[in-house]
């Protein structure tokens, strides 16, 4: 289970409305699944040159690639490098653990895409060389943007199993 205080995923969301059509992204940093912190992320894509897109997986990159760089932003996300190590290092400085990555889907239901699934098994990679504790990947839907839904997965072996996420 992953508690996210009200106002932390009113912020949340409102990020992902300030940003729609473009995909928002962050961290949540916490204890125990409790969230005590959250990071805006800058969503970089559309400063992303081909090769740098290489990463996606082979549908995603195809459809990637017929858009203008600012049109890319809108159906997918890359964290800017540099303010996710600034977020690191004041989750440790703060004695709290990273518990979940965010983003938006702007016109799609909140689970995963293959996309997602694969950018999850790409950290896991190297998540345990930097010592770091597997995170949950919540996912803000603004497909009805009137009543955003809001959810959670655990993310293993190319798998998204879905996590209760509690408010309040």
């Amino acid at each position: 289970m992953l508690h996210i205080p009200p106002d932390i995923l009113r912020d949340m969301v409102d990020h992902a409305r300030a940003l729609d059509p473009n995909e928002c992204c962050g961290i949540l940093a916490g204890k125990d699944g409790q969230v005590i912190e959250h990071y805006r992320i800058t969503n970089i894509l559309a400063k992303m040159n081909d090769g740098e897109l290489a990463r996606f997986d082979q549908a995603k990159l195809s459809d990637l690639q017929q858009l203008t760089p600012d049109e890319r932003a809108d159906i997918a996300f890359q964290m800017d490098a540099r303010e996710m190590s600034m977020a690191q290092k004041d989750i440790r400085n703060k004695g709290l653990q990273l518990q979940a990555f965010y983003h938006s889907h702007t016109s799609s239901p909140a689970r995963p895409s293959m996309t997602d699934i694969k950018i999850a098994m790409e950290f896991e990679s190297y998540r345990e060389k930097l010592n770091i504790a597997e995170p949950l990947h919540v996912i803000i839907s603004l497909e009805n943007k009137a009543n955003p839904d809001t959810r959670a997965y655990r993310i293993q072996a190319c798998q998204a199993t879905e996590v209760e996420v509690q408010t309040g």
